[in-house]
């Protein structure tokens, strides 16, 4: 029981599951293609697929993942979103193991 996702610690390969799909999230949602991801891009990445969020729940979302406030979500930002939040990877829903 602890080895079930949500009950525990994650097994290893849906670990590695939730990596794959953050890191091609990550990489959809960085535009400009350089290792970050500002607001604006995460404004875009959201409304392309989800154009019912508003402005502030979309800065929500950023202050949410960008932990140290520098004013960009890191990869590793990213993927510390995605293993903590199973509500953040069913509201982006993409990914190659996305059920």
């Amino acid at each position: 029981m602890q080895t079930a996702p949500g009950l525990g610690s994650y097994n290893a390969e849906f670990a590695k599951e939730i990596q794959e799909d953050a890191d091609q999230v990550f990489q959809s949602a960085d535009i400009d293609g350089n290792g970050e991801i500002d607001r604006d891009e995460l404004r875009s990445h959201i409304g392309r697929s989800f154009a019912n969020y508003s402005p502030e729940a979309i800065d929500q979302i950023f202050s949410s993942i960008d932990v140290n406030s520098d004013g960009t979500i890191t990869k590793e930002e990213w993927r510390d979103a995605f293993a903590s939040s199973s509500a953040l990877r069913q509201a982006i829903g993409e990914g190659p193991n996305y059920k």
